[in-house]
């Protein structure tokens, strides 16, 4: 009987644990957002070759096609597009204009503007538990669907790929 209780104690314990360790909505944008503006003050090297750029892909990311201006990339299960346009410099707002009515709808929308680059995030509500997210600088822009519980990780390995494309 003594076992019984304390299996049914564990696993109560254990259940309290994980809700008690999943953030909310909010704190995921938050965090996704964080995760964007720290991945842009990075200089990140390139260690990707494609047809027409360079870029850094994360460990376990890897490039499934290499089309010209656009690219596929998985990492386990997650597929993300690249989008770019090597002609454009890193202020460019050629993705930006295009994007904009997608923003105006948005959970996430935080643009960034300097004299070295244009970058913004996006992340809309695709359905109940699908985000899409698109992370862009300049001429390069990433998307991909995402759940909250994986969107910082997602929106860091994005950001750091759009942050370190490098034209050819």
């Amino acid at each position: 009987m003594n076992k019984k209780v304390w299996q049914v104690s564990v696993l109560i314990s254990f259940l309290v644990f994980l809700v008690g360790c999943q953030v909310t909505e909010e704190e995921a944008l938050e965090l996704g957002q964080l995760a964007f503006l720290n991945n842009l003050e990075e200089e990140i090297e390139p260690n990707t070759e494609l047809s027409m750029s360079e870029l850094y892909l994360p460990r376990g990311f890897e490039v499934m096609e290499d089309i010209e201006y656009n690219a596929l990339i998985q990492s386990g299960e997650q597929l993300f597009v690249l989008f770019h346009q090597p002609t454009e410099p890193r202020t460019s707002n050629v993705h930006l204009e295009r994007d904009l009515p997608t923003a105006g709808g948005a959970l996430l929308y935080d643009l960034r503007e300097s004299e070295d680059q244009l970058a913004y995030i996006i992340v809309t509500e695709e359905d109940e538990d699908q985000l899409f997210v698109i992370v862009t600088v300049g001429g390069a822009k990433i998307s991909t669907l995402t759940t909250y519980r994986e969107l910082e990780v997602s929106i860091e390995a994005m950001t750091a790929i759009v942050q370190s494309y490098e034209a050819k």
